[in-house]
């Protein structure tokens, strides 16, 4: 009984193989090996330790001086009433702004409107908003605020200031409406890279009630650099990928055209705690620029542009030294171009390369600012400017150069920046 069982199970064995054959079904007992997709790729895998390719994306930043309009430049605007026309001021430096992803200036002059009353040095600083109107429709973009005179119109006036220029639009660091506002750092995503704005000042014209101290982010003499250093920590651990220091400094070296030795260790203390870029005001001249060298806890070598002061920006200061100011140098700025990268991939930003150029205000052509570089190679005509004056603005082109270099800027620029482009 025992083999007909046995015989009967060899028969079904027999039928099921024949069935397979037939319908083509792979057999457990011989798989069927798949073809590869590609070929070429057989035995080949991913490298365990391979790094993906590099994703480099760049923004450029321009940043510019010091900005007070004096009541002459307020008059010279005025067309009546209500009605101030600033544009022609800017109308050269536009194109500049305009071709920039971001575009910051330091202010000295409160917006608060004409309620608080206008006025320059002697009053306080206040100027019509309609200059702000004219600077966001050239392109400027962010306001560091933490200068000495932006209290100048007290804690009322700051608040109407932060509220006019937010509404046309501008971002703002430095000055705050509020404790959480102060605490909150201010990051911007330009073109993807996550940039951090830290603006401070040494000084204010006007105290700063205890109470509000948040209103206005302020170091008497930069005696103590533990709460900038504080900002910087908190601006990379909330997602930075560079961080930019605006220091408004210096009182005692206005119209001098290098910065102090406590200047020079505070900035290097400011690189080693993190600060891509330190980029001064408060002087009213050009001062050196120089890059600060650093390595980070991984061992990278890393550069810090330091830029001790921008000189003057929009104002009506010029040589005039029965009021104490000693120079016309102050009649002189730059347009500062740094250009920013970041591995999209790795996260690895950077400072990729930086370019300067002068500007001198045309106080006497409604004091429109004036590209040096584009005059000189226009001619003088074109601008209002006459041959003893062009003249004169070669030598001052020269002189503001030697300024700027006094430390070896270009030649001290990372390796990187004099390979050929």
């Amino acid at each position: 009984m025992r083999r007909i069982h046995i015989f009967l199970l060899l028969i079904a064995l027999a039928a099921v193989i024949v069935a397979a054959v037939k319908l083509d079904i792979p057999s457990f007992f011989h798989p069927v090996p798949q073809e590869p997709e590609d070929p070429d790729q057989v035995g080949e895998g991913p490298e365990p330790d391979s790094e993906p390719e590099p994703d480099i994306r760049t923004a450029s930043l321009t940043a510019v001086g010091d900005m007070f309009p004096h009541m002459p430049q307020i008059t010279q605007a005025h067309l009546g009433g209500d009605n101030y026309d600033y544009s022609p001021c800017f109308q050269y430096l536009a194109p500049y702004f305009q071709a920039s992803d971001f575009t910051t200036l330091n202010l000295e002059t409160n917006q608060a409107g004409a309620e608080f009353g206008y006025g320059g040095a002697t009053l306080g600083f206040n100027a019509p908003l309609q200059l702000s109107e004219a600077l966001k429709e050239a392109g400027v973009d962010l306001y560091a605020c933490a200068t000495n005179h932006i209290f100048d119109r007290g804690l009322n006036g700051l608040r109407a200031t932060l509220e006019n220029v937010r509404r046309l639009g501008f971002i703002t660091t430095g000055a705050y409406l509020s404790q959480e506002e102060r605490d909150t750092p201010v990051i911007v995503d330009i073109n993807g890279i996550k940039v951090a704005f830290i603006s401070y000042t040494d000084r204010s014209e006007v105290p700063i009630p205890k109470e509000h101290a948040y209103a206005v982010n302020y170091i008497p003499l930069f005696e103590d650099l533990s709460p900038i250093i504080a900002d910087i920590k908190s601006a990379r651990a909330a997602g930075a990928d560079l961080v930019a220091v605006y220091p408004h400094w210096g009182d005692i070296r206005m119209y001098h055209t290098e910065p102090t030795e406590k200047m020079r260790e505070d900035a290097r203390k400011l690189a080693e705690a993190g600060a891509d870029m330190i980029i001064c005001g408060h002087a009213h001249v050009l001062n050196p620029m120089d890059w600060i060298y650093t390595t980070g806890e991984d061992g990278s070598r890393r550069a810090t542009l330091v830029a001790y002061s921008l000189g003057n920006f929009f104002t009506n200061q010029h040589y005039l030294p029965q009021e104490g100011i000693p120079t016309d140098l102050v009649e002189y700025g730059i347009l500062l171009r740094v250009e920013l990268a970041k591995d999209m991939n790795s996260g690895r930003a950077w400072i990729n390369d930086v370019d300067y150029k002068i500007h001198w205000c045309h106080r006497n052509w409604r004091h429109r600012i004036l590209v040096l570089q584009d005059v000189f190679e226009n001619g003088p005509a074109q601008y209002n400017i006459s041959a003893a004056q062009f003249e004169k603005l070669k030598k001052k082109h020269q002189e503001n150069v030697e300024i700027l270099e006094m430390y070896g800027f270009s030649e001290k620029k990372p390796d990187y920046m004099k390979e050929e482009r």
